[in-house]
């Protein structure tokens, strides 16, 4: 384990809790994780974020991994990675969110990326949104079909996980996070964002699940509400 370290934010100050964590399970795609990485820092929206790569110990690339991470970090990112051997997809999702340190948290892949649009910076984006409401356990789209949603880590921490246990992939889990909150009055909009992808073509990134599976999962969920 190797915890992305704290952010100094615009204002001088140490931010000993980001207000993002980006969680990016990970396999067999250095180059692509670079490239995130690379796109993320030279935006120079992400200062009060975070970034953890969910590592399998399994995967050849390990070692490419690591010097990424302390590459971007002498550029001023804040990143880290845990290394998991042998855990599910949600497995490794669930064990890192309770004790990641951030108020919110949103599962990525190294081919997507929330980003503010104009000059804002996603602190003050996410800060903003997070002033809307007093309520502490929310999830938040950055788009209107709410892929990649944000989840407050008090809403974590009520439910007991991030993504269902029962999920095998990202899709359903992120549809029962958005149904759950939409239902209990939590699910609202994030301001002015989008959803930036990679060109890259015919790579297989962690978190997609047998269609069966999904659908099992979905509608075994969805009689619980």
């Amino acid at each position: 384990m190797n915890v992305p370290q704290n952010e100094v934010r615009d204002d001088g100050k140490t931010a000993s809790q980001p207000v993002l964590a980006f969680l990016v399970p990970t396999y067999k795609t250095p180059l692509l994780t670079a490239d995130l990485f690379s796109v993320a820092s030279a935006s120079g929206k992400f200062a009060g974020c975070s970034f953890a790569l969910l590592l399998q110990a399994e995967d050849p690339n390990l070692l490419a991994y690591k010097t990424i991470v302390e590459n971007f970090r002498e550029r001023g990112l804040t990143c880290g990675y845990f290394v998991f051997d042998g855990t599910p997809y949600a497995g490794m999702i669930n064990r890192v969110a309770p004790i990641i340190n951030a108020d919110c948290l949103c599962v990525i892949d190294s081919t997507h990326l929330p980003m503010p649009n104009g000059a804002s910076t996603m602190l003050e984006t996410v800060s903003k949104w997070f002033a809307m409401s007093l309520q502490q356990m929310r999830v938040g789209m950055f788009t209107n079909d709410g892929l990649y949603p944000l989840v407050t880590k008090k809403f974590v921490d009520r439910l007991g996980y991030l993504f269902h246990p029962l999920c095998y992939g990202r899709s359903e889990a992120e549809h029962w996070l958005l149904k759950l909150s939409s239902e209990i009055g939590t699910l609202s909009e994030i301001a002015d964002c989008k959803i930036i992808e990679s060109s890259a073509d015919g790579v297989e990134i962690l978190g997609a699940s047998d269609e069966n599976d999904a659908a099992w999962a979905t509608e075994t969920l969805n009689q619980t509400l």
